[in-house]
């Protein structure tokens, strides 16, 4: 079993080193600056929570912010950037139309439902528009992502069963670099990121695979709890209300590299578009590669099915970029709580 590392006493230089780096670049980045050609900033977020939810406890730091920061992001943003529908950026940009010196878009991945409980009122409130990348099959389900499955189980076994650590359907999950102990105390946030991280050396239909066999076998049901994805009734509140628009996250999170499939990626790239426009009645011309993953082939069908697509990939657009691979920015908690801090972030020097 691992050992935690003993580098506490590091962590107060390590804090002012990097806060000093985020001062520079909040001062210093690429929002500060005039270009010759128009930029274009994407943000990308997950999950809007309060600290206080009970859901933000077995969710990775990586993938979310509160509300609060939320709305201090699109003050901050009003003051730097006109903030664009992502689409609408992307069809002007095609047209050879004048488009804003520094344009960004918002973009959420998923569908979560906290999105319509807490990211969608301030969006309205504030008259700014977003895109929302669904994942079809899963929306309006009580599916869950194989990481939330895996968060949720291995936090009930700590609470509720800790003496089936030691079961063999569990030595996979053990395997790995995490400083948790595997007790009945459950896993931080971090600890589950790190396992998260792990079980991706897996495909998402294998670690559901084991996910399941572990819930049968255990007699584990650790899913008793309202659904964490979009209804497509939410979905239409938020499209109708004129500050969202849906893009395709494909049908069921699948990452779309050189092992998947031909038929799966044709299924996951258009059918998810059909499945969406039959239940919103809008077209949809943007998607997201979950994960980033993309293969030549990939890439070719959506090319051949949307007029721009997104990436993982960190940085900043201009007109010339790929519409079909436009970066974007990470957005989360831990790194964007102030303002100073978000500045730093999206300014592209960090």
């Amino acid at each position: 079993m691992n050992v935690r590392p003993n580098n506490i006493k590091f962590n107060p230089v390590k804090k002012v080193i990097k806060r000093g780096l985020q001062h520079f670049a909040a001062a210093f980045g690429r929002h500060t600056r005039s270009h010759k050609e128009p930029q274009l900033l994407v943000l990308m977020y997950h999950r809007i929570l309060p600290q206080n939810d009970k859901r933000s406890l077995i969710e990775e730091p990586g993938m979310m912010v509160t509300p609060e920061t939320f709305r201090l992001h699109i003050n901050i943003l009003k003051q730097h950037f006109n903030i664009v529908n992502l689409s609408d950026w992307v069809q002007l940009n095609h047209d050879g139309k004048e488009l804003p010196a520094n344009a960004c878009a918002i973009t959420f991945d998923d569908g979560w439902v906290d999105n319509y409980e807490f990211a969608f009122p301030i969006l309205k409130e504030m008259n700014v528009s977003a895109t929302i990348f669904l994942v079809a099959d899963m929306i309006g389900t009580d599916k869950m992502f194989w990481p939330e499955r895996l968060a949720r189980l291995v936090t009930t076994i700590a609470s509720d069963y800790p003496q089936h650590w030691s079961h063999p359907e569990l030595a996979w999950l053990q395997d790995n670099p995490a400083n948790y102990q595997f007790s009945k105390t459950p896993p931080t946030a971090e600890e589950l990121s790190v396992l998260i991280a792990s079980a991706k050396a897996f495909s998402d239909q294998e670690t559901h695979q084991r996910l399941d066999k572990i819930e049968k076998t255990l007699q584990i049901n650790p899913i008793n709890c309202p659904p964490s994805l979009l209804s497509w009734q939410q979905v239409n509140e938020m499209i109708n209300a004129g500050v969202i628009e849906a893009g395709s996250h494909t049908c069921h999170h699948i990452r779309l590299n050189e092992n998947t499939a031909t038929d799966i990626l044709r299924s996951e790239i258009v059918n998810s578009k059909a499945i969406i426009e039959k239940h919103t009645g809008h077209k949809v011309k943007t998607f997201c590669f979950p994960n980033g993953d993309h293969s030549s082939e990939a890439l070719a069908l959506v090319n051949q099915n949307y007029n721009s697509a997104v990436t993982t990939r960190s940085g900043w657009n201009t007109a010339t970029s790929d519409c079909h691979l436009l970066k974007r920015i990470g957005i989360h908690q831990d790194i964007s709580s102030d303002r100073t801090a978000f500045l730093a972030r999206i300014s592209g020097l960090m």
